[in-house]
């Protein structure tokens, strides 16, 4: 599930995890910016769900229901919702843990009454979104999933649509089943998606993730070399500041949770036909959320 935006500017940003508070100040700048014309598209790079304890209260649900009622990434609608890990999980039924931190039956627990249209709706999500001026935009970044890809392995991811040779999380869509997502798992097309949603980047991969951005960016071109992916933009690991950039042609975005304080969110605005050449480039688009 790839998506190609060619026109407009883009207000994007990442990694909400249920921040109600948060999710109202975007709501308002993107609406201040889209008044003054500097803004036609809200972008959400996942993880919009699953709130860190103690942290605020978890809106998760809400945010998610006004999404769906906004008709989030249906063709008249102006936001954009890529999928992000914490939403991957769901459509799996996998038990997403995080030390003695479980995040996956909470949030199942609130959506036991219409836990079909939310998961239907997380399985709407693209996994990535490309720009006429070479942006790609994902939740988790890069993987070691992309060095050796054929034109056959990209037709594949781009016109995924979670309704493969597996298929006992459509099955079973209308209750949780943490079976389900060990058998999911167990599979080829399980392993390949934990490990494009769920690796730890640098953190797990060292040095050789910067290659991996590379592989990425050219993985993402296959089918359009006339319009070649030069930068990524991605959250799902926290940054202090904001933003940050990994080497020379990443920018990791941080507009929520992962932050430092309030006064420290992030989030970039760009134009979907101007090519950005580095990360650098992309950092200097960004803006604080307070």
């Amino acid at each position: 599930m790839i998506d190609d935006i060619q026109f407009g500017k883009l207000m994007i940003v990442s990694d909400l995890h249920g921040n109600g508070f948060d999710f109202r100040q975007i709501l308002k700048v993107y609406h201040a910016l889209k008044s003054e014309g500097k803004a036609d598209y809200l972008v959400f790079l996942g993880d919009l769900i699953h709130a860190y304890p103690g942290k605020q209260k978890d809106e998760s649900l809400e945010i998610v229901k006004n999404l769906i009622d906004w008709k989030t990434n249906q063709k008249a609608s102006d936001i954009i919702c890529l999928l992000g890990n914490h939403e991957f999980v769901h459509i799996y039924h996998i038990a997403l843990q995080r030390g003695n931190l479980e995040f996956t039956s909470w949030f199942e627990n609130r959506i036991r009454k219409n836990r079909e249209t939310i998961v239907r709706f997380f399985m709407d999500m693209p996994f990535m979104l490309r720009t006429k001026g070479g942006v790609l935009i994902n939740h988790t970044g890069s993987s070691d999933r992309y060095e050796h890809c054929s034109e056959t392995d990209f037709n594949w991811l781009k016109e995924y649509a979670h309704k493969g040779q597996f298929d006992a999380h459509i099955r079973t869509i209308q209750s949780y089943h943490p079976s389900i997502g060990s058998q999911f798992m167990d599979t080829k097309e399980g392993n390949y998606l934990w490990d494009v949603f769920m690796n730890g980047n640098e953190r797990q991969y060292g040095e050789k993730y910067l290659d991996m951005i590379d592989d990425l960016l050219r993985f993402a071109t296959i089918d359009r070399e006339q319009y070649p992916m030069t930068v990524l933009v991605s959250g799902h690991v926290g940054v202090d500041y904001g933003a940050e950039t990994i080497g020379d042609y990443k920018l990791r975005l941080c507009s929520s949770a992962g932050c430092l304080r309030d006064l420290e969110k992030k989030f970039l605005l760009i134009d979907a036909e101007k090519k950005y050449s580095n990360s650098v480039e992309l950092l200097e688009c960004c803006h604080d959320l307070f």
